[in-house]
C-alpha cells in the first residue's frame, strides 16, 4: 500500500520497474496521493503481468491509469493485464480515462470486479464514448459497483453486453436526490444474483445465492421519490428469494398490490417510517416458498396483510412454508391482519413478538398454527404461551399494568433466554 507519497509519477521507467523487482507484484493500493497523475505509463505496464488487484482512493488529480509516451508505438500494441481480477476506483475528481487516447489497444480479460466511485470525469467522458464500458474491454467482468444516477437513469451507459454478465450489482445512492426503483434493473440483468442499492453507511456483506436474486434497498433516504420499490407489475419479481428493504424512510408501499413473489424466501423490513403496507393479501397467497419474515421499526403500519378487494371473503391464505416470523418494534400495529381472512402456517415454530403495544389479536379470521406451542417476547427474555395464539397476544403477550406484565393465572412461561435474533437466517 502506497499512502500519501508526493510524486506525481511512481515508475519513471522499465529500468526502475525491473530494479524493485515489481513484475512480481499481485496487489497494489493507493490511499490519498495528492499528486499522483498517473499509475502507468506505456513503457512500464508490460512488466505488471501479475497483478491481481488495484484499489485507488482519494487521488485528487489522478487522470488515467495509463499514460502513452508513444502514441505511434502504441498504435501496434494492445495493453493487457493478464491476469488483474479486481480493479476499484473512489473518489477521483479529476480521472477520466483507463488509457491516452483510443480504448482499443485496452484489455481486461481476467477483469471480474469493477468498482467506480466519486469519478465524475470518468463518467461524463463514458456518456460521450461508445468503446469504454463494453464486453470487449471487460469480457468476464461479474460485479460492478457504480453510483446510482449513472445506472439508474442512463440505459446506455453501461452496455448490454457488459451487463447480462454481471451476477453481483452495488449500487450507492451519492449525496444528491436519486430516483432508483427495481423497475431500472429488473428488466435488464436477467443474470443477476445479487443487487444492492444502498445509501451512505449500509453497505453490507456480500451475499451468496445460488438459485434466483437476492435485492437490498437500505438508507435510500435521499431517494426523494422513492414511494415504491416497484412501480409496475413485473413478472421478474418471480425470480426473487431474498428482499430486504432497510431505512428507507420514504417508502409508503413495496411493490403493487397483485405482485407476485412465488420464489421468495426472505422478507425483511426494517426502519421504514412512512411505510403503511407490507403486503396485500393477493401478494400474501404468492409467497408459498416464504420461510423467513421480520418486520420492525415501521411506526405507521397497522398490519402486516391488507386484505384487498382480489381475494374472496373468508379466503384462506396459507404461508406453507414460513417457519420464522419477527414482529418487532411496531407501534402502530393491531393485528397481523384485520380482515376476515383466515390463515394457516403449517411450518411456524418461531413467533417473536415485541414492543407492539396497540396489538390486540394477531388475526381476525380462522387461524391454524399447529406447530406454534409458544410466543417470544424479546425483551422479557422468555416464552409465552395460553391456549392458541389469539388467546396468547390478547391476555398474555400485552396486558400491561404500570408499564410492567401483568400475569395471567395459567401462563405456560419459562425462563430460556433468548435466542439469537438471526439464528439460523440471513437478517
Amino acid at each position: 500500500m502506497l499512502y500519501s507519497i508526493n510524486v506525481e509519477r511512481i515508475w519513471l521507467n522499465q529500468v526502475a520497474v525491473m530494479s524493485c523487482g515489481i513484475q512480481n507484484l499481485t496487489r497494489l493500493t493507493l490511499y490519498s496521493c495528492m499528486n499522483l497523475r498517473c499509475l502507468f505509463s506505456s513503457c512500464t505496464v508490460s512488466s505488471f503481468v501479475r497483478l491481481q488487484h488495484i484499489m485507488i482512493v482519494k487521488c485528487p488529480v489522478l487522470e488515467e491509469l495509463i499514460v502513452v509516451d508513444n502514441q505511434e508505438e502504441m498504435k501496434n500494441n494492445i495493453v493487457t493485464f493478464p491476469q488483474l481480477q479486481s480493479l476499484r476506483m473512489s473518489d477521483l475528481e479529476k480521472f477520466t480515462s483507463f488509457c491516452t487516447g483510443d480504448l482499443d489497444n485496452l484489455e481486461f480479460p481476467s477483469l471480474k470486479e469493477l468498482g467506480i466511485s466519486g469519478c465524475p470525469e470518468f463518467m461524463a467522458r463514458c456518456k460521450r464514448t461508445t468503446n469504454i464500458l463494453t464486453e470487449r474491454v471487460f469480457p468476464n467482468l461479474e460485479e460492478l459497483k457504480v453510483d446510482a444516477k449513472y445506472i439508474g437513469t442512463n440505459k446506455y451507459l453501461f452496455f448490454e453486453d457488459l451487463l447480462c454478465k454481471l451476477k453481483y450489482l452495488f449500487v450507492e445512492l451519492v449525496d444528491e436526490p436519486t430516483i432508483v426503483s427495481l423497475d431500472d434493473f429488473l428488466q435488464r440483468l436477467h443474470t443477476m444474483k445479487v443487487l444492492q442499492i444502498q445509501g451512505y453507511g449500509g453497505r453490507s456483506p456480500k451475499e451468496k445465492v445460488e438459485n434466483g436474486m437476492a435485492v437490498e434497498i437500505s438508507e435510500a433516504n435521499n431517494c426523494y421519490h422513492l414511494e415504491n420499490i416497484l412501480i409496475r407489475e413485473s413478472s421478474v419479481t418471480n425470480n426473487l428469494v431474498i428482499l430486504r428493504v432497510k431505512g428507507c424512510d420514504r417508502l409508503v408501499n413495496l411493490v403493487p398490490s397483485s405482485t407476485s413473489f412465488q420464489n421468495l424466501t426472505n422478507l425483511v423490513v426494517f426502519s421504514c417510517e412512512r411505510l403503511k403496507i407490507v403486503l396485500t393479501s393477493s401478494i400474501a397467497k404468492s409467497l408459498v416458498r416464504l420461510r423467513y419474515m421480520k418486520i420492525k421499526s415501521c411506526v405507521m403500519i397497522t398490519e402486516i396483510v391488507l386484505v384487498d378487494d382480489v381475494v374472496a371473503k373468508d379466503e384462506v391464505i396459507t404461508f406453507r412454508e414460513l417457519k420464522e416470523l419477527k414482529l418487532l418494534d411496531l407501534k402502530s400495529l393491531t393485528s397481523f391482519c384485520s380482515g376476515n381472512c383466515a390463515f394457516k402456517f403449517p411450518s411456524l415454530e418461531i413467533l417473536v413478538v415485541d414492543d407492539c403495544p396497540d396489538m390486540k389479536i394477531f388475526s381476525e379470521g380462522n387461524l391454524s398454527t399447529p406447530k406454534l406451542h409458544e410466543v417470544q417476547r424479546r425483551s422479557e427474555a422468555r416464552w409465552a404461551w395460553k391456549g392458541d395464539l389469539n388467546t396468547t397476544i390478547q391476555k398474555v403477550i400485552f396486558p400491561m399494568v404500570a408499564g410492567v406484565w401483568s400475569d395471567d393465572s395459567g401462563l405456560e412461561e419459562d425462563d430460556n433466554t433468548e435466542k439469537e435474533d438471526g439464528q439460523g437466517s440471513d437478517h
